[in-house]
């Protein structure tokens, strides 16, 4: 089915003093607010100077379904907040950021009180303690926390409710359970984990430190393609999806949305995992999605300039796609 999602315009309406370089993360709390995770100053972050009021910086805007701005959190409110925005998640009434450039995963209340962090702000590496870009989070049935750690890193990491060190999976390469990159991960109904490996090659290494990056990371493989490999609740290897190229992954209900050849939306059966929906060209790069309660989709893009579009907020950074202006063009 093509076209069944329209987009919505002007959405959303920016204050006049919000500026930003692009869209990165977006969520949808349980009362309809929109959280739009952006990169507002996004160049050399992992930098040591990142620190300094002149680079890697990053936000959270909230917005309502009709793009009425509600108010913004982030550096004025925690020094060091987000260095470089990721993804965002709504998550058992609480917002968890993902800040690659920071190497920190974060959990707040819905106002901005920082709950639970994990991860050394600024310090790279592959330790328990540490990450290397992470990428995506997920909470378990039972409150356990798990990470994506796949920018630098290749590997998916289990925490205790509390933060602790449980256990980790992964490594580089192409076979089961191993990854290029884990770009995002997603939980089907019955626990398991759907984990996208990105194979994009985009290392952005002008924000990264001397040795941040393997030299095994850099290395083309011919034929290495995108996938979705899916996980049984303690990371055991189940299968993988080849027939899509995801850059992004989502779970609503008994149904899977992710990304296709970076642009499209692809709704899947998340038993079959078989195709019911293809909505074509709803960005250039669907980074993250999140839908609300009426269906309607919300998209953050990053690199609007590479299909020739603008950054900030005369560019394509963030969308809405409602049905609901389809049925009422119909009607």
């Amino acid at each position: 089915m093509d076209g069944a999602y329209k987009l919505a315009a002007g959405w959303p309406r920016y204050p006049a003093d919000m500026e930003f370089e692009m869209g990165s993360g977006v969520a949808v709390d349980d009362e309809g607010v929109i959280y739009l995770f952006t990169r507002d100053l996004e160049h050399w972050a992992a930098h040591p100077l990142a620190m300094s009021a002149k680079m890697g910086k990053s936000s959270i805007s909230m917005f309502d379904r009709e793009g009425n701005f509600l108010g913004k959190w982030g550096p004025s409110d925690e020094p060091g907040f987000a260095l470089g925005a990721h993804t965002l998640y709504f998550i058992d009434g609480c917002l968890w950021t993902v800040d690659r450039d920071g190497h920190m995963v974060k959990k707040y209340t819905k106002d901005g009180r920082l709950l639970l962090s994990l991860g050394v702000l600024g310090k790279p590496g592959d330790s328990p303690g540490l990450f290397n870009g992470p990428t995506g989070v997920t909470v378990q049935k039972n409150g356990n926390i798990v990470v994506t750690d796949g920018y630098w890193n290749s590997r998916m990491i289990w925490f205790s409710p509390k933060g602790e060190y449980i256990r980790e999976i992964g490594g580089w390469g192409d076979g089961p359970g191993q990854f290029n990159s884990p770009h995002a991960v997603a939980q089907t109904p019955d626990g398991r984990l759907l984990v996208v490996d990105f194979t994009g090659g985009a290392l952005h290494p002008y924000m990264t430190v001397p040795g941040q990056i393997a030299e095994h990371r850099r290395v083309t493989t011919p034929g290495r393609q995108s996938r979705i490999q899916v996980f049984d609740p303690d990371g055991a290897y189940l299968e993988e999806w080849t027939h899509i190229k995801p850059l992004s992954i989502a779970v609503y209900g008994d149904r899977v949305y992710a990304s296709d050849e970076l642009h499209d939306l692809v709704v899947l059966d998340a038993t079959t995992f078989r195709e019911i929906e293809r909505h074509r060209n709803l960005a250039i790069y669907i980074h993250q999605m999140a839908m609300d309660a009426h269906g309607d989709f919300y998209v953050a893009t990053v690199y609007p300039e590479h299909a020739g579009a603008r950054r900030g907020r005369e560019g394509p950074s963030h969308h809405r796609w409602t049905r609901q202006a389809v049925a009422a063009a119909v009607t």
